[in-house]
C-alpha cells in the first residue's frame, strides 16, 4: 500500500505541473512557445494515464501468503511474496494465507451402544501452495473448501465413536485423536489440504450414562480403599504373628533354661550325701523361721526344731569370744 501511494503521489504531482505549466505558456500568447505548450499537454496527459493505470497495478504479497493471479476472471499463475505489478483491468489477484489454520467443531455422535455423544474438536491444518489454482478453481474461496472440509470431518470423527463403546470411549479418551487424526488425514489430500494436528478438546455424555459413569468410579475407588485396608490389615496380622512368633520363642527358650537349670540342681542334690543334704535343710528352715514355734507340732518337726537348736547352740558355744 505504501508504494502505490508514492508511485500516485508522484505521479500525480507530475500530471499537475505539466498542466499547470502548459496553461501558464498559453496564457502569454507567445508564438513561438506554442509548440512547447502543446508538448507540455501531451507529456501531462500520458502523465495522467500512468496515474490512472500504475498505482491500480501494483500489489503486494506479505509473508505467508501466495497471492493467485486471474485473468478476466480464470485463474493462471500464483506469484510470491513480495511486490509485483499486473494490470488492473484484466487482472486480479486473491491472496491466500498458506500459514497453519484452524478448523473448531461441535458435533453430536453415537457409540456403539447407543449412548449420545457431543464432542468438541480442533483440526489444524495447511493449504497446499503448489494447488492453489485448482483450489481457486473448484472451490473459488477458502471458506468454500472448508464448509466442504468440516462435512468430511465431523463424518470420519462419528465413525470413530460409532466403532466403540461408551465405555470404552470414556477409558481411552488419551487415544481418540490421534485415531481422528488417522481417519481424516487421508481423506483431505484430495482437497489439497495438509493435516498437521487433531486436538478431541471435549466430550461428554446425557446425564445419565454420565451418572453411571460416576456411581463406577466411586464404586471402584472403594474397591480399591477395601483392598488397600485389607492388605493393610494383613501386613498388622503378620507383624503381630512374628511378634508373638519372637515372644513364643522367648518363653520357649527361657522354659528351656529353666528346666536345665533344675536338671542340673537336681543331679546335684542326688550327689550329696544324706548329713549335707540334711544340714542344708536344716539351714534353709532357720533361714525362713520368724522365732515363733507353732501351737501344734508333730513328732518330727520337734525333733527338727530340737536337733536345730541344739546344733544352733553347739555352734554358738564353740565360737571365741572376745
Amino acid at each position: 500500500m505504501g508504494i502505490k501511494v508514492l508511485v500516485a503521489g508522484v505521479l500525480l504531482a507530475v500530471t499537475i505541473g505539466g498542466y499547470v505549466l502548459a496553461l501558464t505558456v498559453l496564457q502569454r500568447n507567445a508564438r513561438h512557445k506554442t509548440g512547447l505548450s502543446r508538448f507540455l499537454f501531451i507529456l501531462a496527459t500520458i502523465f495522467l494515464i500512468l496515474l490512472i493505470v500504475v498505482p491500480g497495478s501494483i500489489f503486494s504479497i506479505s509473508t505467508g501468503e501466495v497471492g493467485v493471479v486471474k485473468v478476466f476472471g480464470e485463474a493462471k499463475h500464483t506469484v510470491s511474496p513480495g511486490i509485483h505489478f499486473q494490470f488492473w483491468l484484466s487482472n486480479t489477484v486473491e491472496r491466500y494465507d498458506i500459514k497453519t489454520r484452524e478448523i473448531n467443531l461441535v458435533f453430536e455422535a453415537y457409540s456403539k451402544d447407543a449412548q449420545t455423544i457431543t464432542g468438541i474438536l480442533a483440526i489444524q491444518y495447511q493449504i497446499m501452495p503448489d494447488k492453489l489454482i485448482e483450489i481457486n478453481s473448484q472451490y473459488g474461496s477458502v471458506n468454500a473448501l472448508e464448509e466442504r472440509l468440516k462435512a468430511i470431518i465431523i463424518e470420519r470423527a462419528k465413525s470413530v465413536f460409532s466403532d466403540k463403546g461408551a465405555m470404552v470411549i470414556v477409558e481411552g479418551r488419551s487415544s481418540l485423536s490421534g485415531e481422528i487424526e488417522q481417519r481424516i488425514a487421508p481423506m483431505m489430500e484430495p482437497y489439497y489440504v495438509t493435516v498437521t494436528a487433531v486436538a478431541l478438546e471435549d466430550i461428554s455424555f446425557n446425564d445419565a450414562f454420565e451418572s453411571a459413569v460416576e456411581q463406577k468410579m466411586v464404586a471402584e475407588q472403594e474397591k480399591l480403599r477395601a483392598e488397600y485396608d485389607k492388605e493393610k490389615a494383613i501386613i498388622k496380622a503378620e507383624e503381630a504373628l512374628a511378634v508373638a512368633e519372637r515372644e513364643a520363642k522367648a518363653v520357649i527358650e527361657k522354659a528351656q533354661g529353666d528346666a536345665e537349670a533344675l536338671l542340673i540342681m537336681q543331679e546335684a542334690w542326688s550327689s550329696l550325701t544324706p548329713e549335707v543334704k540334711e544340714a542344708m535343710l536344716t539351714e534353709m528352715f532357720y533361714a525362713k523361721w520368724n522365732g515363733v514355734l507353732p501351737e501344734v507340732m508333730s513328732g518330727d518337726s520337734i525333733d527338727l526344731i530340737l536337733n536345730g537348736l541344739t546344733s544352733g547352740s553347739r555352734t554358738t558355744s564353740a565360737a571365741p569370744t572376745e
